[in-house]
């Protein structure tokens, strides 16, 4: 993963978590883990293998886990299943630099919360996961700009930012007020700021500038 030149150093929740990552690239994982470690209240775990992921699952619990696709011990989708169906409090998210999004799109639908490629930024990863903590399912916005992605929302509930909430975000970037977004979404000034705070949550996000900031480092607006 890359580190973006700006530094935002945006909190992973607010409660202590446990977050395995689960990668055989020993420089990814330590990155990965050198990186969480100073911004969440909890463990981060690394794991080299799949079977050494089950087990530090076993020991304690796992509130997330970075499952790399490829690694020592996974077999693909089968190993994603039988990992959400033994921790199910656990939020499983695949951690690769794979492109298939067919196998995206099977992770999903057998309990994955989401996709973070290798490639993104680590800034972005703080709002990735806040995201996932909320129960959200996350993408990065180049799967779901995708025809995979539009088949999965046709059979599964996967709630990323709605269109109303990215443009509303646009017009915060221009600086648009409430009432000026209001009117551009067919909303009172009242219902934006209801719409604003509901976005805030589902980004983890402090303020208006925070969330544009979020919705940029994903590539959304």
């Amino acid at each position: 993963m890359t580190i973006s030149d700006q530094k935002l150093d945006f909190a992973v929740a607010t409660a202590p978590i446990s977050v395995i990552v689960a990668d055989d690239h020993a420089m990814i994982s330590e990155c990965i883990c050198n990186f969480l470690e100073g911004r969440i209240k909890g463990t981060v775990t690394p794991q080299s293998t799949f079977q050494g992921a089950l087990d530090a699952a076993s020991a304690t619990h796992c509130d997330v886990i970075l499952l790399d696709m490829v690694m020592p011990g996974m077999d693909g989708v089968t190993s994603i299943e039988r990992f959400v169906t033994t921790f199910p409090d656990t939020k499983v998210v695949i951690f690769s630099s794979m492109t298939d999004q067919s196998l995206v799109v099977k992770a999903i639908k057998v309990g994955a919360r989401g996709f973070i490629p290798k490639d993104m930024p680590l800034t972005a990863l703080i709002p990735a996961l806040n995201l996932i903590l909320s129960g959200e399912i996350f993408f990065p916005s180049s799967f779901f700009k995708s025809a995979a992605f539009e088949k999965l929302s046709a059979t599964t509930s996967t709630a990323v930012l709605t269109p109303s909430e990215i443009e509303m975000l646009e017009m915060v970037l221009v600086g648009a007020s409430n009432k000026e977004i209001g009117h551009r979404i067919g909303q009172s000034e009242n219902n934006v700021k209801m719409l604003m705070r509901k976005t805030f949550l589902k980004l983890g996000a402090n303020n208006r500038t925070h969330a544009v900031h979020i919705a940029q480092s994903n590539g959304w607006i």
